[in-house]
């Protein structure tokens, strides 16, 4: 990991590593963290009861890794259906001062993100899907731990933010070495 880490240095790390993996290792680490939201934040849709909302992050989900193991054809359509449908589940039932609303939000964010990244093959949607759970931290010390989070550079070093920071890296260096990666790694350094 980078010593001294800041959000410049990340944003720097992030284009280092993403502007020159392939297009699968790519998706893989998008789809990665939107597995890693869903896992802990998708049952939440079916807490308010919206079954339909949990239905679409999950088909969306299962999209991409479909993606990433290379099991179905790339239709633009397709992608784009699943983008669509993201945008009809109801973003106003989510209390984003919580890690519960914000982490429903921000899954439905890198799922965006990791489809859209589908269509343009533009590394900065795939660096974006990075921010998502940190996001997600954020919002868990500054409205569930009560700490003061104005400095982002601040509260980098918080245990927190360092472990969801351990586990991108990790997998950022583990992609750099050309492994191939498919569904079976989803849940590796998380």
């Amino acid at each position: 990991m980078i010593d001294q880490l800041t959000f410049s240095s990340f944003d720097k790390a992030l284009k280092e590593n993403f502007s020159n993996l392939p297009f699968e290792q790519c998706l893989f680490f998008g789809t990665w963290n939107a597995e890693y939201l869903y896992k802990k934040y998708s049952s939440h849709l079916l807490e308010l009861e919206d079954e339909e909302g949990y239905e679409i992050v999950t088909e969306a989900l299962a999209y991409l890794w479909d993606v990433v193991d290379q099991t179905v054809n790339i239709e633009e359509e397709e992608v784009d259906s699943h983008i669509l449908r993201l945008h009809d589940i109801d973003i106003d039932q989510l209390d984003l001062d919580e890690a519960k609303g914000t982490g429903v939000m921000k899954l439905m964010e890198c799922l965006e993100s990791a489809l859209v990244y589908i269509e343009e093959k533009n590394f900065e949607f795939i660096a974006a899907c990075a921010y998502f759970p940190l996001d997600v931290a954020d919002v868990i010390m500054t409205n569930e731990l009560g700490l003061d989070t104005n400095d982002p550079n601040k509260h980098i070093q918080h245990p927190l933010m360092q472990a969801e920071f351990e586990a991108e890296f990790k997998m950022m260096e583990y992609l750099q070495t050309g492994a191939t990666v498919s569904s079976k790694d989803k849940s590796l350094f998380r």
